[in-house]
């Protein structure tokens, strides 16, 4: 997710993680509809992430984040030998977005990249059926 960032740079005991587990319920709903802003396009589905982020058991969550931003497999990406789909985002920018996905992905040897229009983290929500068209086709085809 943080390409440059090493992943030494997270940690467990951080002032962040402290921070999330230490906010009231209120304030840990706040920041959940502030990330949720951030991760569709469609009103209606805001709502739904936000409550998926402050209904999650808050160590497991906090700590579960720490780990996704310390988890980096491009160094054992060539050991994949089936063809992979990676379905990206384009917000704000598709093409830096396309270029990160080629960089992070470039160890991977057999390997469709494709951008959903028009969408943000969450792009089954934002494109719905180009998401289901777009898996599909690949799986049909492969």
């Amino acid at each position: 997710m943080m390409p440059n960032v090493p992943a030494e740079n997270f940690y467990y005991k951080s002032q962040y993680n402290k921070q999330m587990l230490e906010m009231d319920a209120q304030q840990f709903q706040n920041m959940a509809t502030m990330m949720a802003a951030n991760m569709t396009i469609k009103e209606d589905k805001k709502g739904i992430i936000a409550n998926w982020i402050s209904e999650a058991d808050r160590k497991t969550w906090v700590y579960g984040y720490t780990d996704l931003l310390k988890l980096d497999l491009r160094n054992v990406l060539d050991k994949v030998i089936c063809e992979t789909l990676i379905i990206g985002a384009s917000f704000p920018d598709v093409k830096i977005a396309k270029e990160n996905y080629e960089k992070q992905y470039s160890r991977l040897p057999i390997k469709t990249i494709i951008m959903a229009p028009n969408s943000k983290h969450f792009l089954m929500f934002d494109q719905p059926e180009w998401f289901y068209k777009t898996a599909n086709d690949f799986l049909v085809n492969e």
